[in-house]
């Protein structure tokens, strides 16, 4: 979807969409035009649509934060009042939280708010014109973005209802699936989506590549999520996308984050923001959340910072260890490295602005943390309104994918040119062998920072063992984040995750 769409064309999506329910947007029916005389081309459907990809732009906030602070790759320590937020950073990154966590609760609200606006979007075209050449394809790219976010649900509360309606009976709630039947369900949806989907699709939006990498990343979870290994079918559907001669690995590194980052060659799905124009929360703030608050003119956070062990793990040669920021800061904002010239940056005590490794969860000072400004500083742009892209699935992502399932069929030699691949785009020596290890390794060097690192900890068995503030192995009920209280309360149908 190109960047214009979402935006411009905001509005009218809304208006067509209005039954939507769970909805940040405000909604206005600004048309009275009914599906059988309104979708007539492209643009008319792609408006219609534009409220479910919406959805997208909240995986950024309680997805990636639930997903990164329950790791050991992320934290918020609480820094003289800052950052408290109830305790909530705390229990997160110590694994204490329970089915009353505020992100919990709004992470389930934002993935089925985005089933709801794909229902409504499927039954809207539905009642178009068979005649309508555009009908199928943008039923089978709405099913195909419903099924992405069943993925997410998938990934982090495993079981739960399976809604394909526009309205659901209030009187008839739906039934929970468990774990295994919605992760049927999106494989079978994203299938079925396939034949009508776009070979290449306009920026953003779902098309093959899309489809098949999301495929890719739900069969190589497929043996934490369902018991049984998908390795081979990990490998078909990886291949798909990396085959189809439509991505190639960025030329560097960060060409990915940087602000104008629409272009990249690596690109498979993005979360569109602007800086020109507020489309609500989230938006692009990444650089906020970290950023100290004299480093930049727009006052950052000053909050989420990297855990030492992930920042020593790195080799010191590596160009993606310079994305995490130590030490004195200096007026010239560099990136993605930081900046050596300029005047002494200081904190708001008057003291210099040295960034350091330690950094305790509650007690800590402003200079606490090293810093990861992986998407570039828009410090042009209203805070915590970057013009950035987030990249939601990219290749190199799915080509470790690959290399990882190859590894666990025993096939390493395989894998090797696969890895090698991504470690030399980042100007890293080829490696001579590969194993599981190596792999879970690269990732963290690769995927810092993307909102991976949760699921991919989980599937290398790695999840529960302690790491810094947390110093015991978790309960396995970690595993999953908890129903919310509130979805229990309107759905007696559901059942709550095991241990909570």
């Amino acid at each position: 979807m190109k960047k214009y769409l979402l935006r411009s064309s905001l509005v009218l999506g809304i208006g067509l969409l209005s039954t939507t329910a769970c909805t940040d947007l405000v909604e206005k029916p600004y048309s009275d035009a009914k599906p059988e005389n309104f979708f007539v081309n492209t643009a008319s459907f792609e408006s219609a649509l534009v409220p479910a990809y919406a959805s997208l732009r909240g995986y950024i906030w309680n997805y990636w934060n639930l997903s990164q602070h329950t790791s050991d790759e992320t934290q918020a320590p609480t820094r003289g009042g800052d950052w408290g937020d109830g305790g909530q950073w705390v229990r997160l990154n110590q694994h204490t939280f329970g089915a009353n966590e505020g992100l919990v609760n709004d992470l389930w609200n934002d993935l089925f708010t985005g089933v709801s606006r794909a229902n409504n979007a499927i039954e809207t075209f539905s009642k178009a014109p068979d005649s309508v050449k555009e009908k199928a394809l943008f039923i089978a790219e709405s099913r195909a973005l419903r099924a992405w976010y069943y993925y997410l649900l998938c990934d982090t509360f495993g079981s739960a209802p399976i809604v394909t309606v526009a309205q659901s009976d209030p009187n008839n709630p739906p039934a929970q699936k468990t774990r295994a039947e919605v992760f049927a369900f999106v494989e079978s949806e994203l299938k079925a989506s396939l034949p009508g989907l776009l070979d290449k699709a306009p920026y953003g939006r779902f098309d093959k590549g899309v489809a098949n990498a999301i495929l890719a990343k739900l069969y190589i979870n497929a043996q934490v999520w369902t018991g049984t290994a998908r390795w081979a079918d990990a490998v078909t559907a990886a291949d798909a996308v990396i085959n189809s001669g439509k991505y190639s690995l960025a030329s560097e590194y960060f060409d990915n984050f940087k602000i104008a980052n629409q272009g990249s060659t690596e690109t498979i799905l993005a979360a569109a923001f602007s800086s020109a124009r507020d489309l609500g929360f989230p938006n692009m703030n990444f650089y906020m959340r970290t950023l100290h608050y004299k480093q930049i003119g727009a006052e950052p956070w000053n909050g989420f910072c990297v855990i030492a062990e992930v920042y020593d793990a790195f080799d010191a040669k590596d160009p993606r260890r310079s994305i995490m920021w130590e030490g004195q800061q200096y007026s010239d904002l560099g990136w993605p490295a930081k900046a050596t010239t300029g005047s002494l940056v200081k904190d708001r005590p008057g003291n210099l602005l040295i960034f350091t490794k330690d950094a305790p969860m509650v007690n800590a000072s402003e200079v606490n943390g090293i810093r990861v400004p992986k998407y570039q500083p828009d410090v042009t742009a209203p805070g915590g309104q970057g013009e950035n892209d987030f990249l939601i699935l990219r290749l190199a992502d799915i080509m470790l994918v690959k290399a990882e399932a190859l590894v666990r069929q025993g096939q390493a030699a395989a894998a090797l040119p696969v890895l090698n691949a991504v470690r030399t785009r980042s100007k890293m020596p080829a490696l001579t062998a590969v194993t599981v290890e190596d792999i879970f390794k690269e990732r963290s060097y690769e995927m810092l920072w993307e909102g991976v690192r949760r699921q991919d900890q989980i599937r290398f068995g790695k999840f529960l063992d302690p790491y810094t503030n947390k110093n015991t192995k978790s309960d396995p009920k970690y595993l999953l984040f908890p129903i919310p209280t509130n979805a229990l309360a309107s759905n007696p149908n559901l059942k709550q995750n095991p241990g909570y």
